[in-house]
């Protein structure tokens, strides 16, 4: 191997080993406008839903990753709601106190003093920014409680008093549609919570054409990594037969058949979507497992393709994708 292609790190602290990358597909694109168009109007009722395994929650670093870029003094924090969240008040506010970042959160105290404490961090932190705004993104927001709402409320008036606006931008499955008609039944105080935070849906997709399949692939084939080097993640995995010119997005056509014949062996009518989970273990398997097949003439094939496809789960979890909706 030529020096010049000696990789500058060992493959197992490379991003795409730990999957700890984000690329930004047209369907987290769309999302990220959604949530600027939150901010610009300070408009809170945000909800994101979409199916299991399509990339909701790498959507939301994605825009978190664009926020810090793009507004840097607006504070941003993420909630990952667990399935045992706490219905108790003081538990609701130590949890949020914790995603914060406050400095005391575990703290022994009143619930009035973790309120106090909750509130008056999120307005010192709102107002470093002009916009006097705190993003607050709730993942999972299927497992709040309408209890949560009531809570989260309060914390959204108190801080509107202080000139402070909270945006709560919910994130979730399809149930999140469901706590949205149940709290329509309760009434005028469901109303309300629905009018404050689930106002708008936005339905956040896998992959349905073979365009975004391709600038999706062609990302591998820019992104670098370590930042700043001229390591493209093909390049890092396959240096030599980067050399001679392998790039992935080359391989849209036979990549995107090959799951269009996966998908058509399911006998499912509805088009095919592409979950993000299973897009990326595809070329994850490729890089990670087939890299020790580096040469100038290493390329891919049809079988190739369909192996790698098959390993990644992909048919076995949309074909449990659909009997769940058959059942559900």
């Amino acid at each position: 191997m030529d020096i010049k292609d000696i990789r500058p790190i060992r493959i197992e602290e490379h991003p795409v080993s730990s999957k700890t990358y984000l690329i930004p597909t047209y369907s987290i694109g769309e999302t990220y406008a959604m949530v600027l168009k939150a901010i610009k109007r300070l408009d809170s009722g945000l909800v994101i839903y979409g199916r299991v395994r399509y990339g909701k929650t790498r959507a939301m670093l994605y825009c978190r990753q664009c926020l810090s870029i793009d507004f840097p003094s607006i504070p941003v924090a993420i909630f990952f709601a667990e399935r045992d969240l706490s219905p108790s008040k003081g538990g609701f506010y130590t949890s949020l106190l914790e995603v914060v970042g406050h400095a005391k959160w575990e703290d022994h105290c009143s619930i009035s003093i973790k309120k106090s404490r909750l509130k008056n961090f999120i307005i010192d932190a709102a107002f470093n920014d002009p916009r006097r705004v705190f993003i607050l993104f709730i993942d999972e927001a299927s497992r709040l409680l309408p209890i949560h709402y009531d809570w989260i409320k309060d914390l959204y008036n108190a801080l509107m008093e202080k000139s402070v606006t909270l945006l709560p931008i919910l994130v979730g499955q399809s149930q999140l549609l469901g706590h949205k008609e149940t709290l329509l039944k309760a009434g005028e105080e469901g109303e309300a919570i629905v009018n404050r935070f689930l106002l708008y849906e936005h339905s956040f997709r896998g992959i349905r054409d073979k365009e975004d399949f391709v600038e999706c692939l062609g990302y591998y084939d820019s992104a670098v990594f370590p930042e700043g080097s001229n390591w493209p993640y093909t390049r890092f995995f396959f240096p030599e037969a980067f050399a001679a010119g392998l790039r992935l997005q080359d391989y849209g056509d036979m990549l995107w058949d090959a799951f269009k014949e996966s998908y058509k062996g399911l006998g499912i009518k509805a088009d095919m979507e592409i979950p993000m989970k299973y897009f990326t273990k595809t070329i994850e398997i490729l890089l990670t497992e087939y890299c020790e097949s580096d040469s100038a003439s290493f390329s891919l094939s049809p079988a190739v393709c369909m192996s790698l496809i098959e390993e990644s789960w992909f048919a076995v979890a949309t074909r449990n994708s659909k009997i769940a909706n058959t059942l559900a």
